[in-house]
């Protein structure tokens, strides 16, 4: 029987020639490479310890029982999961980035000193709104009620002011 030698010792173990090796696991050569970049452990150039080589690709390339868990997955799983998580916030930063171009974002300080600007002039504004509604119902009322629902008004008012000044949320109480 000629040819070449498939399998030998070396160092106590059972090792196998890369050409078995594809024949073993049905893959190409450039599988066994790409494997070996990953980590596959050999004995020699071109020889393979059978029994760590079948561990490796138990371990490495085999489907685990719970892909989800990372202690579960093997590295080439972990990799590929990262890999993912990468491309998604690369994907998520060039959407926001594009948004800012586009005028689609506006500074914090920007939109803080704008509000601020709103809400001093809806306080001034919604300030006078019970002395007007007072002079309007004056002349059908007797002074002492007029007085009594503008203050209503007023306190009612302030309240909701100071509701959205401090929660940003009005809850109108009710009677």
């Amino acid at each position: 029987m000629g040819g070449k030698v498939r399998a030998k010792m070396i160092d106590g173990a059972l090792c196998i020639a890369t050409s078995e090796l594809c024949e073993v696991f049905n893959v190409h050569r450039n599988t066994i490479a790409q494997w070996e970049r990953n980590g596959m452990p050999k004995k020699a150039r071109g020889w393979y310890s059978l029994k760590d080589t079948i561990k490796w690709v138990t371990d490495n390339r085999g489907v685990k029982k719970n892909p989800d868990d990372e202690e579960g997955m093997t590295l080439s799983q972990q990799k590929l999961k990262y890999e993912a998580q990468l491309k998604e916030q690369q994907a998520e930063a060039a959407t926001l980035k594009n948004a800012i171009s586009k005028g689609e974002y506006i500074k914090r300080e920007d939109v803080v000193s704008e509000l601020q600007r709103f809400f001093i002039s809806l306080r001034r504004s919604m300030g006078g709104f019970s002395r007007k509604i007072a002079m309007e119902i004056s002349p059908y009322l007797e002074p002492e009620q007029v007085r009594l629902i503008e203050q209503n008004i007023a306190d009612t008012t302030n309240a909701a002011l100071l509701q959205l000044s401090v929660r940003g949320v009005y809850d109108a109480k009710k009677d």
